[in-house]
């Protein structure tokens, strides 16, 4: 006759689920400590991806589309740089005359309407790269012609090169911990967060690999930029429980 379970079996049972139990839950708490550290990894590497190769590419346009002699780079330290280029090849040639005076430019058939109001144009005579002027365009450019806020100082002939010149800086916001980008008359914008402190860093080279005396002299910089993990990890001991990631990269500039 069966009597039923007795009380040590239940307890032993009871023991046994206990311990299948712990183990599942030590399984599952420990993979999903490792997906989150993963993940806060992959996090971290597409923020310095991202950033770095944003500012190493825009880095590299420096001075293109702008006059020789034209400053390139307008302010740089150890956490921010603002240099001139033309960042989306925004250009055009004249197709007639230019008088002084005029306020009025007619170019060729090209990306003329990409030119916007208030945009700083650089407009150089082929024939003397000496001769090169910086206007403000009174409202947005049209398919054959640019207007300009203030009249030609110099006469310049049909071929003149019009370049579009956009300002861009770069800084680190140390109140947001960010690194944050700037073109022209917009507003600052992140493109990297969670940024460590003192984890965006420049440095300048010359040719002769020394400190640069001016900016003109700047040949190489290195970036380096560190950041942190979204998250705190209680088991990590360092820094607070948030993991870090750091990447340094060189840019050599246009000649």
């Amino acid at each position: 006759m069966n009597n039923g379970y007795t009380l040590t079996e239940l307890l032993i049972a009871m023991f046994i689920t206990l311990l299948v139990t712990l183990s599942v839950t030590k399984f599952f708490l420990t993979e999903h400590h490792i997906y989150s550290v993963q993940e806060a990894r992959a996090e971290m590497v597409q923020t310095i991806r991202g950033a770095i190769n944003m500012l190493s590419y825009e880095l590299v346009l420096t001075g293109y589309g702008i006059p020789p002699d034209t400053e390139r780079i307008t302010g740089f330290s150890k956490d921010n740089i603002t240099f001139k280029t033309n960042l989306r090849d925004v250009k055009a040639t004249l197709s007639v005359d230019t008088a002084q005076g005029e306020t009025r430019v007619d170019i060729r058939e090209g990306n003329g309407r990409s030119f916007e109001r208030k945009d700083i144009i650089i407009i150089c005579n082929n024939s003397n790269f000496d001769i090169c002027e910086g206007h403000i365009l009174s409202e947005d450019g049209k398919t054959d012609y640019l207007k300009t806020e203030s009249g030609m100082s110099s006469a310049f002939p049909a071929g003149s090169t019009v370049n579009l010149i956009n300002t861009i800086s770069y800084r680190y916001n140390t109140s947001r911990n960010s690194v944050q980008r700037k073109i022209d008359r917009g507003n600052w914008e992140s493109v990297a967060e969670n940024v460590a402190k003192d984890g965006f860093l420049l440095s300048y080279r010359d040719k002769n690999e020394n400190p640069p005396i001016t900016s003109s002299y700047i040949h190489e910089i290195d970036i380096a930029l560190t950041v942190e993990s979204f998250r705190r990890d209680n088991s990590f001991q360092e820094n607070n429980g948030y993991r870090t990631k750091s990447a340094k990269t060189t840019v050599m500039l246009r000649n």
